[in-house]
């Protein structure tokens, strides 16, 4: 899929990612022989000279030993983007390693001192702010997936082949793309019918053109309209018919 990203010629600047494939050695490679900047989570006890997980606790190189000897100046408070109760706000602090190109970015929760930990490639050299600003970009991008599994049916499938599971995918994602552009399109007010012409719009305060007896199903007394719409009570049925 990135591949065909690339060779279709679409835009964009970075790759982010969770702990799933932030530890996928084989997909780091690739991303940084194509140049490909990127940003995933990867685990607590990953080490910074290599970039994979290590099973020794001890190491005074893996990530959540280097976030333990940081300073208090070493890390700055910025936000990451908007939440539901407003800026999502972290501390964050960027280390460099010695493999050109690579740094780990770590976040800690101002509330519980939690932290996470982000594999950075930038061959582009990068400031904090966009390395911030990259990793706070899957929260929207998560939400509209999970948008999609309650509106479109993303995770409703049952498939065993790849191709059909990514029909399902492109569809939905389709489908979700549809509703969001119809969301914002779609204002409050008056609309017309798609029966009746654009440019004759009812202006507030005026006296309707167009009104329909329902009682009668035909048109009240006014000027002819251009297109008219009635609505018409069914005919009665007869005696002889409804033997």
């Amino acid at each position: 899929m990135i591949d065909r990203t690339v060779e279709a010629g679409v835009p964009f600047a970075w790759f982010a990612a969770d702990e799933e494939f932030g530890q996928n050695h084989k997909l780091r490679r690739h991303l940084e022989e194509q140049q490909i900047a990127y940003c995933m989570a990867v685990p607590r006890n990953t080490t910074v000279t290599t970039g994979s997980v290590s099973t020794a606790t001890a190491d005074p190189a893996i990530v959540e030993a280097i976030a333990k000897r940081l300073k208090p100046n070493d890390w700055q408070r910025r936000a990451c983007g908007i939440g539901s109760k407003g800026f999502r706000v972290y501390d964050w602090a960027v280390i460099k390693t010695p493999i050109p190109g690579h740094q780990y970015m770590f976040r800690r929760n101002i509330t519980n001192d939690e932290l996470a930990y982000f594999h950075c490639y930038n061959p582009r050299g990068e400031g904090p702010s966009e390395l911030v600003r990259v990793i706070g970009a899957r929260w929207p991008i998560e939400e509209c997936f999970e948008a999609a599994k309650q509106e479109a049916g993303l995770a409703h499938y049952q498939f065993r082949l790849y191709h059909a599971w990514y029909r399902h995918i492109t569809l939905a994602m389709l489908a979700m793309a549809f509703l969001a552009v119809l969301r914002h399109t779609t204002k409050k007010g008056t609309h017309s019918l798609w029966t009746t012409s654009g440019d004759r719009q009812h202006t507030p305060g005026t006296p309707e053109t167009t009104n329909t007896n329902h009682r009668a199903g035909t048109p009240a007394a006014g000027p002819a309209p251009d297109h008219l719409v009635c609505w018409r009570d069914p005919a009665p049925v007869q005696p002889d018919q409804q033997r």
